[in-house]
This record gives C-alpha cells, structure tokens and sequence, in this order.
C-alpha cells in the first residue's frame, strides 16, 4: 500500500476516533453525571427530607446537595460532602429549617465540585449562610423542583433502579427550634443504602459501541478498496 493510501487511511480512522470523543465529551459533561431519583420533580418535600440518587463523578469531584430558591437566586450549601459508593449510589438527608416557608417551591440542586470549590461550599455550609451564585468549579448537574410541606415526606420508588433506604442515622440538628431560629442552618446526616448494579447513565455504552464498529467498518471498506487498485 502507498504512503498517500495510509495517509488517508490514517486520517479517516482520526476522524472517526475524534467524533467517538466528541460523543463521549457530550454524554459525560464536565465533573459527573448525577440523577437525583428521590424526591421526584415537582414532588414535595420536608423540613428534613430523604434525598437519594445515583452518580458517575470525574476524578477530583465530589458531590453537594444544595437548595436553591429560584425567586431570590440564593444557594444554601449543606455540609458534608457525599460519599458516591462503588455502585454508584448516594443518599442523604437534607435539612432545610425555615429556610422556605410551608408552600414555598424551591430546588434541590445536585452540585459536582472540584477541590477548591468543594472547600469553598464546605466554608460556606460551616457559616450558614445563603450565597447569591455556586463558586468557581462548582456546577449544578441535575436538579428537582418541590414543594415545601409541614412535614417530612417518605422516599418514593424511582423509575430507574436506585438505592434501598435502610435506617438511617439521627441528625445532628440539636432541637427543632435551634434550625428554626437558624433560617439557614443546613445539616446533614449520611445515609447508608442497599448497592444495586446498574448503571446510572444507561445507553451511553452503545455510543462508544457503534464509534468503535464505525471506525472498524471505514479501515475494513478502504483496505478492500486499495487492494481492488
């Protein structure tokens, strides 16, 4: 085969490898992926209220829960950080005092963060203090609207397989009273849940799948056709 026929050779099969990387750019955006399966969009939710989901992170992340009023902009981190298990599932407990009244829609935003915006939102959970917009390297993911009620709602069956709730341990809000006067005290407790084995970001396997036969088919199609010269 002739150098000019390896060069295009070459060049198709770095075509195809860049259009595979693109797909793959696209499905796993910067920082993770994250589904937030409980409470469900435009559900309800507590003053204290289960939250679970899956998640697939990129190396150096970490994953935040964080509400977020939509009329006035404000964040209220909660601290810690949370643990993603090597089944890709997470679940915590999110407390939100008085910060929205009973009827107040307001968000439950997933937040992937890097170190510096991790210790960032970690200084500002510690200060209780609602912020006007996420620190650099800091992105909300994925989110859920809801509807703050009086009391605290059950975690709801998710059409995706997600974590089983198990008991969960006792949160370290001190008294009622002490997160009401506290408008945004943010608390949260670690939750330990059942591991499943699917993956969170279903589908995306077949885009790497098709890329690869793709680039096989084009190498096989130019080989035979040099050979036929």
């Amino acid at each position: 085969m002739s150098a000019q026929k390896w060069a295009i050779l070459l060049l198709i099969t770095a075509l195809l490898l860049a259009s595979v990387c693109a797909v793959a750019s696209a499905a796993s955006p910067q920082g993770g992926v994250v589904n937030i399966n409980s409470p469900s969009k435009n559900g309800k939710a507590g003053p204290t209220q289960p939250v679970s989901g899956k998640a697939q992170l990129s190396k150096g992340y970490t994953l935040w829960i964080v509400p977020h009023d939509p009329t006035t902009g404000a964040y209220y981190p909660q601290a810690p950080s949370l643990t993603v298990r090597s089944d890709a599932t997470w679940s915590t407990r999110l407390s939100v005092g008085n910060i929205f009244g009973v009827g107040k829609v307001f968000q439950i935003q997933a937040v992937v963060a890097n170190l510096s915006a991790s210790n960032a939102l970690g200084n500002y959970a510690a200060q209780r203090t609602g912020i006007a917009k996420l620190p650099a390297g800091a992105q909300a993911v994925n989110s859920v609207m809801v509807t703050r009620v009086a009391t605290d709602v059950a975690s709801t069956a998710s059409a995706s397989p997600s974590p089983t709730t198990v008991s969960r341990t006792t949160s370290a809000v001190t008294s009622s009273a002490t997160a009401e006067a506290s408008p945004s005290a943010t608390t949260v407790a670690q939750a330990s849940s059942r591991f499943t084995s699917s993956n969170p970001l279903p589908g995306f396997e077949a885009f790497f799948a098709l890329g690869a036969l793709g680039a096989l088919a084009a190498i096989f199609v130019v080989i035979r056709g040099t050979r036929q010269r």
